[in-house]
């Protein structure tokens, strides 16, 4: 995804140099930019707390099944 988003951000900065852009699309898709990466930053930590919760859950598995035998 962080290659995706250098790669708006890069096609903005072009139109931008050609003057494409009015200011208020340009404002939206700067917001619009912002939002995603505050997205991705979010998606990337629930990511690793579910990653983290799950290797938990799997040894108190291990650990029950191992009670039941």
């Amino acid at each position: 995804m962080t290659e995706k988003l250098e790669q708006y951000k890069e096609q903005i900065h072009a139109l931008k140099e050609k003057g494409e852009l009015i200011p208020d699309t340009e404002n939206l898709l700067e917001d619009m930019l912002a939002e995603l990466t505050e997205l991705n930053r979010s998606n990337k930590a629930l990511r690793r707390v579910i990653l983290k919760s799950g290797q938990g859950s799997a040894m108190s598995t291990r650990l029950r099944d191992a009670l039941y035998e």
